[in-house]
């Protein structure tokens, strides 16, 4: 059978009646991304309910002691004092973007579909970012007429899932996502929102606010790491909000010359750009792009003969290309 990596669901627990204290032994595989420099990275995180705080580490074998304090954030806002409308935070929206580089370019983010944007520093303080090869990134689009690009390096597997779901594909079996949201649901919660909150050396911290259902006033909050946070927000129809700091700071403005073309009228009244037209030409990049996601679907679903044509085939492709661009 096969090994799904990423969050503990179920963490075996042990209590002590005299100290009470509960120990959590956390034991699995853990999925670990490359550490880059370019300050675009997602997190592990721990849990926090209410006034209860669980303060997860994840290892090979660790234990994490619970008791109840009460808990805060680095604004000293609890669980009971929650705000939906926090003037440090602004919305965003998810955009259909699968990978970012750093290079002679510039920074770039590659769509879904192939097409290319060239980025610079919203903030003028930025620096140069380091050059690195292409990763898979989520991109968020802050919603408050800026047009900054808040984009997050993140593993293949939750950028390909949230594309997914972005996009209304079905997927034959359920997803860790899907299994969280029902749990979510079998518990008598609701998800509220999804929000970034801020940024420790290379990794951002996203938190996850549920609240009781019929019961607006009692909140849960998950630390958890933004790519899971996302995609468990996009599956719920929740809010996205990025601390405004974060998004000013370490957000992307799109520098290249965005080119219109010319808008030609049909007979029946309505108006498509020549964007909007297949050219009959074949886009590797979304090519590369459907081989991945047919690889990562076949292995979730564990028919591990086609994953591994799929990655054969995906290699292939990658071996004629001799540079990204």
């Amino acid at each position: 059978m096969a090994a799904l990596q990423g969050l503990v669901i179920c963490p075996t627990v042990r209590a002590s009646k005299e100290a009470g204290i509960y120990n959590v032994l956390l034991k699995g595989p853990v999925m670990k991304a490359r550490i880059l420099k370019s300050g675009f990275l997602g997190n592990k995180g721990g849990i926090k309910v209410g006034a209860l705080s669980h303060q997860v580490r994840m290892g090979k074998l660790r234990t994490s002691h619970c008791s109840y304090s009460s808990s805060s954030n680095d604004n000293g806002s609890t669980a009971e004092n929650f705000n939906e409308n926090d003037g440090e935070y602004v919305n965003s929206s998810v955009v259909e973007a699968v990978e970012v580089k750093s290079g002679s370019d510039g920074f770039m983010i590659k769509m879904r579909d192939g097409k290319h944007l060239r980025c610079a520093h919203n903030n003028p303080q930025g620096g140069h970012l380091p050059d690195y090869a292409p990763h898979p990134a989520i991109v968020l689009k802050i919603e408050d007429g800026s047009g900054i690009l808040f984009p997050i390096i993140v593993l293949e597997m939750p950028s390909v899932l949230l594309m997914a779901a972005v996009r209304n594909v079905e997927i034959a079996r359920p997803t860790v996502y899907h299994i969280m949201k029902e749990m979510i649901e079998k518990m008598g919660y609701e998800a509220k929102l999804v929000r970034i909150t801020k940024r420790v050396h290379e990794a951002y911290f996203a938190e996850l606010y549920l609240t009781k259902a019929g019961s607006e006033t009692e909140v849960v909050t998950f630390d958890l790491r933004p790519s899971d946070a996302i995609n468990i927000a996009v599956r719920c129809k929740v809010p996205i909000q990025v601390n405004k700091y974060l998004a000013y700071s370490d957000g992307m403005r799109v520098v290249q010359p965005i080119k219109v073309a010319p808008r030609a009228p049909l007979s029946d009244g309505m108006l498509f750009t020549e964007l909007d037209r297949p050219d009959g030409k074949l886009c590797k990049e979304a090519k590369e792009f459907d081989l991945v996601r047919n690889m990562l679907i076949a292995a979730v679903e564990e028919r591990y003969r086609d994953a591994a044509q799929w990655r054969d085939k995906l290699n292939q492709l990658r071996s004629k290309k001799h540079k990204w661009a």
